[in-house]
């Protein structure tokens, strides 16, 4: 019952495109090599990463020019970055949108949220998903967020949690 078929060789000029994937150790090799190429691109692209190393960019992840994320940065889901923005490090973000010119100090976890152009948050914020940041709002350290709007030019500086609130323009939570 044989088929007298030909069979051939097929070489790979880069091994790691075939690369087996057999064990823990395997799978954080070939975890290592996807992230290398993932941050190459972003500073291709006009992404400056401080320590590209201990950075971690998801594959669906966008971010815009001149932005600058410092080490232990995790960009997750389908978060989107603009230009000119600052994240500090430690800083954990998923599924959100960050607009442009934001400075994110460190040591932030945000999920599921907005961020509009000229905010400033942290360190240590967190924003919970349903979370919108107006225009220039600032969100200081050990705030939390659930759920709300913080209006343009307002400011909740420090030592807050502020829940399922429409805050307008131009307050100060103290």
């Amino acid at each position: 019952q044989y088929e007298h078929k030909r069979v051939s060789s097929l070489t790979c000029p880069d091994p790691d495109e075939v690369m087996g994937i057999n064990s823990r150790d395997q799978m954080a090799e070939a975890e290592a090599i996807l992230r290398k190429r993932i941050n190459l691109r972003h500073m291709r692209d006009g992404v400056t990463l401080i320590d590209p190393s201990r950075t971690y960019i998801g594959m669906d992840v966008t971010i815009g020019r001149d932005t600058t994320l410092y080490p232990d940065c995790y960009l997750e889901g389908k978060t989107c970055i603009g230009s000119g923005c600052v994240i500090g490090p430690n800083t954990r973000i998923v599924n959100c949108e960050i607009g442009n010119e934001v400075e994110i100090r460190g040591f932030c976890f945000f999920t599921g949220s907005s961020v509009r152009d000229l905010a400033v948050l942290g360190p240590f914020s967190h924003l919970r998903p349903g979370t919108e940041i107006h225009e220039a709002a600032h969100i200081g350290n050990f705030v939390e967020v659930k759920k709300s709007i913080i209006g343009a030019g307002s400011k909740v500086n420090h030592l807050s949690y502020i829940g399922d609130t429409e805050m307008g323009e131009g307050v100060n939570i103290g």
